[in-house]
């Protein structure tokens, strides 16, 4: 299922300088801080699919400013062509968490991975864009199976690797990349989307007939949340606490704020400065649909996911100096293959699977 690739790979003395850390962990403000300070980062390649959902000539002139800084880097001499088609093992480490992948392709006419969450058209057409322009890929598409018959530490450690490059990123990542022999396969059943739902439908609006993926088993992987910030509003918190008790057992918490729940149905809520418990009082699906569907709409006015007074982070990253926040307990790896298995979709950003696969460490042509 998971084919070997022909690879570019990121030379290691290039990698501190060209490897950014992940799009959705950085703001705006803290994206264009990157991009002044970084020359050689890969984000000045990637930003040309994720700063427009506009007009197509605005994700035309984006994609040709990404590409452009693209064949710069290649020019410069920041990649390795590798001569064999190869699957890779790839880990990352950051903050005493690991997680391993093996990257590879699959056929988009061949195999169809699972989604569960919806995608947004402009974001679709502003990759696509981008992957016309750039015919290649370098942000693999991270999926899972059901299965766990891959032991990816006993292959790091096996004969069956040999080591490529190994780098510390500009946030301080250490990612390592092996080649993996030729003789190995990874065949399964099914294969679920984990993180990349628009890059998979951008790629087939591109007409690309294979697509980068990063496997990662359901043993290694990691599931948070996103914060989700309210900003430009007006409000009563009393009043908004005695909307809130309709749906939810309130108190206030005195934990510190990087305090998370991280049990279905809890939930954490900030109002200026105080912060607060919700236990809802009915658990039925998910608490992203409760938040979506009731407390947004009822208590914020907010009726749209892309309503541009509600920005997502990653759960406690930062200070938020927004009038509220909302905090979810992490979704569970069940309820991301009942969904999918479904045929239904999750509200966006209702899972946050970390670490991040980045951009820029390997590239193929499609």
């Amino acid at each position: 299922m998971i084919q070997p690739i022909l690879a570019s790979v990121i030379d290691a003395r290039w990698a501190p300088s060209v490897i950014p850390p992940p799009y959705d962990s950085l703001t705006a403000q803290e994206r264009e801080q990157h991009l002044e300070q970084h020359a050689h980062s890969f984000l000045h390649v990637t930003r040309s699919a994720d700063a427009s959902h506009g007009h197509p000539t605005e994700h035309a002139r984006l994609a040709t400013e990404g590409n452009s800084a693209l064949r710069d880097l290649i020019t410069a001499g920041a990649y390795m062509p590798l001569t064999e088609e190869r699957l890779f093992l790839q880990k990352i480490e950051v903050e005493g968490v690991i997680q391993r992948s093996i990257i590879g392709s699959i056929n988009l006419s061949e195999v169809s991975p699972m989604p569960h969450e919806a995608v947004h058209q402009g974001r679709v057409q502003a990759l696509a864009a981008h992957f016309r322009q750039a015919l290649s890929m370098s942000s693999p598409v991270v999926v899972t199976s059901r299965s766990d018959d891959f032991d990816l530490r006993k292959l790091e450690e096996s004969d069956q690797t040999e080591l490529l490059t190994s780098f510390v990123a500009t946030d301080g990542t250490e990612l390592s990349l092996w080649e993996i022999r030729p003789n190995f396969k990874v065949d399964l059943d099914q294969i679920y989307i984990i993180d990349g739902h628009h890059r998979v439908a951008a790629a087939r609006e591109a007409k690309f007939d294979h697509l980068l993926v990063a496997y990662v088993p359901p043993s290694e992987l990691c599931i948070g949340s996103f914060d989700r910030d309210i900003d430009q509003l007006e409000f009563l918190p009393r009043k908004t606490l005695d909307e809130l008790s309709n749906w939810c057992d309130v108190r206030a918490s005195s934990e510190s704020e990087s305090t998370k729940p991280v049990d279905k149905g809890v939930l954490r809520l900030r109002f200026g400065d105080d912060w607060y418990w919700a236990e809802r009082k009915d658990i039925t699906g998910l608490d992203s649909e409760f938040v979506h569907s009731a407390l947004l709409p009822e208590l914020f006015g907010i009726n749209n996911a892309d309503d541009p007074r509600l920005s997502y982070r990653p759960s406690g990253a930062g200070v938020s100096n927004s009038p509220a926040t909302i905090r979810l307990a992490p979704a569970e790896l069940g309820d991301v293959f009942e969904v999918a298995d479904r045929g239904l979709v999750m509200p966006p950003k209702s899972t946050y699977f970390f670490p991040k696969a980045r951009s820029g460490v390997l590239i193929i042509s499609c």
